[in-house]
């Protein structure tokens, strides 16, 4: 009886590698990796007590009766510009001209939005309409507390968090190691992009998809040289890959004559599990060479992409000390009938398709496993149980959401 998806993700991550060493990178650099340290905060952000917008700071008091048909005028004291405190109080019957992001003068307590107001002259203006104390105002230490923890070590770093940190003052953080992932397909038929095709060969596109979604996912790929279909080319290739984090193969993992991969992995290492109730990607292979997770992809392009998000991409992101790796799962309802019946569940690539506030999935009418061109647009996997259907538009299945593209 074939594994399900669910016992070979547990297999899987059950005797995971310790967690990568920490380093410490440039800000920019850690984009894409995972805080090793919490982040405290030695001072409050705002630094200061400053106005959200272009306007006047006053006295809130003096201005609680103001209306279009009564304005109240004010003295204008002069002008505060980011970057230019004014140490200069604000008293009754007074106001500062302010821009956005500028400190509030001693004595001011609300800004009234220059909409609100009518310019008589260089110091004087007319209040058109009240405000309330602290209006339009943001006070010292309204996003970040002196003391407080702002991030905590395991956070991704993402571009808003790099600026939260550069907001912080800090230029270089401590992140995980990006776990080194070796990539090696195989087969005779393989050549590297940029070489003209001879007979009955074609280009090795999965070792560069594979890298792609590695770096995706984290890590830091290293693609091999292509194998040939011999038992010892294959643990020559191997064994050179050995020497990193996590080892990928593609190809060779099924019944074929040429497929040898299962049997240099246990002679050389272990092999823990082989074939997984799925479509595509039935043939997966999981063990460990050397100390170190091996993943067996299948040889069809889709099959092992599919492949590394479910098995791959959640060792890499533990490795990292990311725990909340899993995709989000949505029950969507079919844009279209879908027909297929599989004896195995069957992960189809699909997009997502917006009818008022609705969200369908749409399946895509391709789903051969070596038709790569089925991958543009893809939004989601949607997931369809072994053994169900027919399915017709509006039944909701479960559907796994992947970046597009991936």
């Amino acid at each position: 009886m074939l594994m399900t998806v669910e016992e070979a993700q547990q297999r899987i991550l059950s005797d995971l590698p310790p967690v990568m060493p920490k380093e410490r990178v440039p800000l920019l650099q850690a984009l894409g990796r995972v805080l090793a340290e919490d982040i405290i905060s030695d001072e409050d952000i705002p630094g200061f007590t400053n106005s959200s917008m272009d306007g006047y700071a006053i006295i809130a008091q003096d201005v609680q009766n103001a209306n279009a048909n009564h304005p109240i005028a004010l003295t204008v004291k002069g002008t505060i510009a980011a970057g230019h405190p004014s140490h200069q109080p604000v008293h009754h019957g007074e106001a500062y001209k302010i821009m956005t992001g500028a400190p509030l003068p001693p004595g001011a307590d609300a800004v009234i939005q220059v909409e609100w107001t009518k310019k008589l002259s260089d110091n004087q203006v007319l209040a058109l309409a009240p405000v309330r104390s602290s209006q339009n105002v943001r006070p010292q230490g309204q996003d970040i507390r002196r003391g407080d923890i702002v991030l905590h070590a395991g956070h991704p770093i993402k571009p808003p968090i790099v600026g939260i940190l550069a907001t912080l003052g800090i230029a270089t953080v401590s992140v995980y190691q990006r776990p080194k992932v070796a990539i090696v397909s195989t087969g005779d038929e393989l050549i590297e992009p940029g070489s003209p095709l001879g007979p009955g060969q074609i280009r090795n596109s999965n070792s560069y998809a594979l890298a792609a979604a590695v770096l995706a996912a984290g890590g830091e790929p290293w693609v091999l040289s292509p194998a040939k279909d011999t038992k010892e080319a294959i643990r020559a290739k191997f064994l050179e890959a050995a020497t990193q984090d996590i080892i990928l193969s593609s190809g060779g993992v099924s019944v074929g004559d040429f497929d040898w991969v299962k049997d240099v992995l246990s002679e050389e290492g272990s092999l823990d599990l082989w074939r997984v109730n799925m479509k595509p990607g039935k043939p997966v292979t999981f063990g460990h060479l050397h100390g170190h997770p091996f993943f067996g992809l299948p040889g069809n392009p889709v099959s092992a992409l599919v492949t590394f998000e479910l098995f791959v991409r959640p060792v890499i992101r533990e490795m990292m000390n990311v725990h909340q790796w899993q995709r989000t799962v949505l029950s969507l309802p079919l844009y279209e009938s879908f027909t297929e019946i599989q004896d195995r569940r069957h992960y189809v690539r699909s997009r997502l398709v917006q009818e008022g506030e609705q969200v369908y999935v749409w399946p895509y009418s391709k789903q051969d496993s070596a038709v790569q061109t089925s991958w543009i647009g893809v939004e989601a996997l949607m997931i369809v149980p072994e053994n169900s259907g027919p399915y017709q538009a509006g039944d909701k299945l479960p559907v796994m959401l992947i970046p597009a593209d991936v």
